[in-house]
């Protein structure tokens, strides 16, 4: 991309690759993409590899994108939700029932839904 058309490949180009591969069951790639690039992933990266691990059953990967989603974003909700499902999905029921009471526990100062 830069060598043909003289184009920095940016977050989004980078983005774009991540959900095509992880919608493709690439989640491998993916997470390969995801650690060589040049820049620093952010949560939107990091949620789309773990939307994609649900789709497609990767629990271990889906565990490492969420760790990787708390860090950039402690209290970032729908984290707990994919990896309650995945947990459930793999048959893990009791890791799925902590996450899943772990997301109705009241957050100080947090508004969610609506009021």
């Amino acid at each position: 991309m830069k060598n043909v058309y003289n184009v920095e490949p940016n977050i989004k180009h980078y983005g774009c690759m991540v959900d095509l591969l992880g919608r493709a069951g690439r989640v491998e790639g993916a997470e390969k993409m995801i650690r060589s690039m040049p820049l620093k992933a952010d949560v939107v990266i990091w949620g789309m590899l773990l939307a994609a691990c649900g789709t497609h059953g990767n629990l271990e990967r889906g565990e490492m994108a969420a760790e990787s989603l708390t860090r950039l974003q402690p209290s970032h909700g729908p984290v707990r939700v994919h990896l309650s499902n995945l947990y459930a999905d793999a048959g893990k029921w009791e890791k799925a029932f902590f996450r899943a009471a772990s997301n109705a526990e009241p957050k100080t100062g947090e508004i969610t839904g609506a009021q």
